[in-house]
């Protein structure tokens, strides 16, 4: 399980921008990100190698922040897998609020970021099918 930061935005030029120059200046890595915009506003979603930071120092800045805990499962990169992964969600009745994936240094590996409202249970149903899932730790210094 990891943290993702959720920050509302208005959808202008250079909002993003000013959002990972306060992330530079803390010293703070961005690990993922996904951005959704409809109209004036948008969703920027940020994993981060420190979200406890982050979170304060966008508050300090008068950004609208949340956090949501993050399911991150490790797949093979070939057809199939992301099918298989939400098979297995989706016949425990379990829905997926957000997705989206990365593909690793490695190659043949992918992390696929699933915002879970029932995250424990996507958890434990994951690892009994013998699923990989990044702890924090390896999240974060991805």
């Amino acid at each position: 399980m990891g943290v993702q930061l959720s920050v509302f935005l208005e959808n202008k030029p250079g909002k993003l921008e000013a959002i990972t120059k306060i992330l530079f200046r803390a010293g703070i890595n961005i690990r993922g990100i996904s951005m959704a915009s409809e109209g004036e506003f948008g969703v920027l979603k940020v994993l981060v190698n420190d979200p406890g930071k982050a979170h304060e120092v966008l508050k300090q800045q008068h950004f609208t922040v949340s956090e949501r805990n993050v399911v991150v499962a490790i797949v093979d990169d070939r057809p199939g897998e992301l099918h298989d992964l939400l098979l297995t969600l989706s016949s425990h009745k379990i829905n997926i609020e957000d997705c989206y994936g990365i593909v690793l240094e490695e190659g043949d590996k992918a992390a696929i970021v699933l915002d879970i409202e029932a995250y424990p249970q996507a958890e434990k149903v994951l690892i009994e099918k013998g699923t990989r899932l990044l702890s924090d730790r390896e999240l974060y210094s991805l």
